[in-house]
């Protein structure tokens, strides 16, 4: 069997005296499509099949033979040579073929036209391997070009793989290409890169979405985005998280009344001086090492640790108030108390909640309407206006659980929150409400 490091050695020429196997490298362009393993997947480092040989630009195969070495003429001797024998001469010179031997002196002739015959011999079967090794070369010529193309040594950006609006939406919660560049160019604005980054700003950005998104690990962005590891893809996280929030924080506003009136529903017809309709959503998160943070943390309706926030939309349909995070264990009472959220309405102004909220005096101190089921307390049975209110306040207030849902499609607020990222938890709820005020209407009309 023949070694096969031998035969590539053969097969390039290669001149490998006083060198270590290690130090012997060949190219991939020596080979074809079929000689590496798994050719149509994209890889970072390509491997040879068992059986590659080099086929592919290999060096000239055909002998390059030196003239000869010419003799010095010999002496010239006195005596002239006879007639017969300059007969002689001429019939052996005419009848060889042309060649710079055919210079050298009558002495050596015999030996020297031996060796022209012997060269022009290896010539023939050099001009032979070189016109087959000619054909191989025009046989791969397409194939060699699609290896070139397919290696290994080509990497296609994740980002190119998020080529529709579906995809975009799917990877990243943003609905279309527009909003993700204008994003972009507004990040690019406010904070300029000063130095050179691996990724550019898009994949950037699309990576901590993707993050909030899909909820991936560090460790499978990173090889999602080859070009970093999971320490920089970390890295990248905590430090976008806060600059995205900057920029979509603006998305998060307290409309006027006008703009309200003007953009009421039709279920809000029998309630249109609502101005706010509010509900608290819990986040899970892990347990923390502190026994202060897990007492604020624990929640007695979810049974475990969660962050508490209270959300608040127009009744249009549009988030209007995200509170900051509160521990699992404050109620909704104490919370909007906390939020100042009553110091942002007018008076006669209503705020709609479910039964949990007991604001009623804190509202009533401002003048405003709190617009809410009805509590059956000692009755039997709801009269018929209370069923009929409380019909109404149901068909009004759905909405708000269908935006609270909306945001959970972030499997980031869906799974565990790690107690690491914990200070990023507001920046995070403002970049995904955002996000959603920006995605289609979720009414009808």
């Amino acid at each position: 069997m023949i070694d096969r490091r031998q035969a590539w050695i053969l097969r390039l020429r290669m001149d490998t005296v006083g060198l270590k196997k290690t130090q012997i490298k060949i190219c991939s362009k020596h080979f074809i499509k079929e000689d590496f393993i798994l050719p149509d997947f994209i890889v970072s480092r390509a491997r040879l099949t068992q059986e590659a040989v080099p086929s592919q630009n290999l060096p000239d195969s055909s002998i390059k033979t030196k003239s000869p070495l010419k003799r010095k003429s010999p002496k010239k001797r006195f005596l002239s040579p006879s007639a017969d024998e300059l007969e002689v001469a001429k019939t052996c010179d005419s009848d060889l073929p042309i060649s710079p031997l055919c210079l050298h002196s009558e002495s050596n002739l015999t030996e020297e036209s031996n060796l022209v015959d012997n060269n022009y011999v290896n010539d023939v079967e050099d001009n032979v391997i070189s016109q087959e090794i000619a054909t191989q070369i025009l046989t791969v010529t397409s194939t060699d070009a699609q290896v070139q193309v397919t290696s290994g040594d080509i990497v296609v950006p994740f980002v190119s793989l998020i080529d529709t609006p579906k995809k975009l939406n799917t990877m990243t919660g943003i609905p279309t290409f527009e909003i993700l560049d204008h994003i972009i160019y507004l990040f690019s604005k406010e904070n300029p890169d000063t130095r050179c980054h691996r990724l550019s700003v898009k994949e950037r950005i699309i990576l901590v979405f993707i993050k909030l998104k899909q909820d991936l690990s560090f460790a499978v962005l990173a090889i999602l985005f080859k070009a970093v590891s999971s320490e920089t893809c970390r890295a990248l996280y905590n430090s976008f998280i806060p600059l995205l929030a900057n920029i979509l924080r603006p998305l998060i506003y307290w409309p006027s009344k006008t703009e309200i009136i003007s953009n009421i529903p039709k279920c809000f017809q029998n309630f249109k001086e609502t101005r706010v309709v509010l509900d608290c959503t819990e986040i899970s998160v892990q347990s923390p090492k502190c026994l202060s943070c897990r007492i604020k943390l624990y929640s007695n309706y979810k049974g475990t640790f969660t962050f508490n926030f209270l959300i608040g939309i127009s009744p249009g349909g549009l988030i209007t108030y995200i509170s900051k995070p509160y521990g699992g264990r404050a109620s909704d009472k104490i919370i909007f108390e906390q939020s100042g959220l009553v110091n942002k309405m007018s008076k006669f102004d209503a705020v709609m909640v479910d039964k949990g909220f007991l604001i009623d005096t804190i509202c009533d101190s401002q003048s405003i309407k709190v617009i809410r089921p009805s509590f059956l307390r000692n009755k039997n049975k709801f009269t018929k206006e209370e069923s009929l209110l409380t019909k109404n306040i149901a068909k009004a207030r759905v909405h708000i659980e269908r935006i609270n849902q909306r945001l959970k499609t972030f499997k980031i607020l869906q799974n565990k929150f790690p107690w690491a990222h914990a200070h990023l938890m507001d920046d995070i709820i403002t970049i995904i409400g955002g996000i959603c005020n920006l995605c289609v209407p979720i009414f009808a009309e």
